[in-house]
């Protein structure tokens, strides 16, 4: 065994051996000898909850509990990539450790309360913790991520091959103002909103501030910007306010237009035709595209390689 290897060895189990009953009857699982706490299986947890569980109601005993084997399993995830850093003498400086040990401290007053906080994991049972967490990330880095960088002409073969696909639809950028007809209202109360939009569009059209018109007038939230919808694209609107759109040049008002929200006054402020996108414009996405499935398909050989070598042993559940 290599001085590395042992050095290793001595950060990632140490704790376990200064205080052994303590951690011992915590740790929930092992994988090939790589511990698993109680401690952070419960922090693991903390983490998916609130991404799993809606805030409208209670958690069913059930739903607990998958979340609780969905965290563990993502722990002996982690873990498996603890034992390929070990066997392959992959380490990860101390001071990366300390930096983040002093940034949770940061939020207590005294290393006192830090301890306190801690508890029964100890803060070197924390650090080791922390160490096993940067340690998987960097085995990662080195097995697969460093693995899946796309050269410059993987990336312009990309486009070549799916030129067709990078182009740019028609665009609009449009204002306008909504008064908005609710779908229970009767016959009478929609022909009095009808005059009321009509009145602000006579306005409209004989030159009163757009903007103005928009901010005191229109029923849609976009009234505090004039109006302004953005850029969007063919196929992004309903079809009423899109066929106007259409048959507008810049700069022109809409006569009204009724659509399921109401009836609106379009002002067109900007058209760019659908156009051809150039290699520069796409090569970042077409490069993370290229990088994130060969991170995938990688990634997934990796993992299964390393289930296949080492042993899960799970003590508690």
């Amino acid at each position: 065994m290599t001085v590395l290897r042992i050095l290793i060895l001595l950060f990632l189990f140490a704790p376990f051996q200064l205080c052994a009953e303590t951690l011992e009857a915590n740790i929930v699982a092992r994988v090939g000898g790589v511990p698993i706490t109680a401690f952070e299986l419960q922090r693991q947890i903390d983490r998916v909850m609130p991404l799993r569980v809606s805030f409208h109601g209670g958690v069913s005993a059930e739903r607990i509990n998958e979340i609780k084997q969905e965290a563990l399993n993502d722990l002996i995830e982690r873990a498996y990539k603890v034992k390929y850093a070990i066997d392959n003498e992959i380490s990860v400086q101390v001071s990366l450790v300390e930096d983040q040990m002093k940034k949770i401290g940061a939020r207590f007053k005294t290393k006192k309360e830090f301890e306190s906080a801690v508890g029964a994991e100890t803060l070197s049972g924390l650090r080791a913790s922390i160490y096993r967490q940067l340690l998987a990330k960097k085995s990662e880095a080195i097995a697969v991520t460093s693995k899946t960088v796309a050269n410059n002409a993987e990336i312009e073969n990309y486009y070549a091959e799916k030129k067709h696909t990078f182009f740019m639809p028609k665009q609009f950028r449009a204002s306008h103002i909504l008064i908005k007809v609710d779908p229970a209202s009767n016959s009478e109360e929609r022909e009095a909103l009808k005059s009321k939009a009509q009145e602000i569009l006579v306005r409209a059209k004989k030159g009163e501030d757009f903007f103005d018109l928009a901010y005191y007038n229109s029923d849609d939230r976009t009234k505090y910007v004039g109006g302004d919808l953005g850029m969007f694209h063919e196929g992004q609107t309903e079809k009423p306010f899109e066929d106007a759109l259409k048959k507008m040049a810049v700069g022109d008002i809409s006569d009204l237009v009724q659509t399921r929200f109401g009836f609106h006054i379009i002002k067109l402020t900007q058209i760019n035709e659908p156009r051809q996108l150039s290699f520069d414009e796409v090569r970042l996405k077409i490069k993370a595209t290229l990088e994130k499935d060969r991170h995938d398909n990688l990634y997934a050989e990796w993992l299964e390689s390393l289930k296949q070598k080492y042993k899960v042993e799970r003590l508690a559940e």
